[in-house]
């Protein structure tokens, strides 16, 4: 003889279950623009396409993208600035980007020119 709180418990149970099963699921999902504070600067972070590409801050070479993952983020002021990813044999990629005190993720995969 099944009582009407047996009843009740079980679909709660399930559903309880199935909740706890997207939660879970969901804290590993991370977006691709991540953001940290860093202090009274902020820092830019590389994914490039070739890794090898030149990163030039407002116009100023800074190294190539690989240079700068996360562990080794580049400190930049915060404000607006320039940033190109330059290679031989690739079309420049160029974007502004807005600075404050965190790091902003910057992935691209340059285009080979014609």
């Amino acid at each position: 003889m099944k009582t009407k709180r047996t009843g009740r418990i079980v679909p709660f149970l399930a559903l309880s279950a199935a909740l706890l099963m997207v939660v879970a699921g969901l804290s590993g999902c991370y977006p691709k623009s991540q953001v940290y504070s860093v202090g009274n600067v902020g820092g830019l972070i590389f994914k490039v396409n070739p890794e090898d590409a030149e990163v030039l801050l407002d116009g100023v070479a800074q190294g190539k993208a690989s240079d700068f993952p996360q562990e080794r983020y580049l400190k930049v002021s915060a404000g607006i600035h320039r940033v190109e990813l330059r290679l031989e044999g690739y079309e420049t990629y160029s974007r502004e980007v807005n600075i404050g005190t965190s790091l902003e993720r910057i992935e691209a995969a340059l285009i080979k020119k014609k």
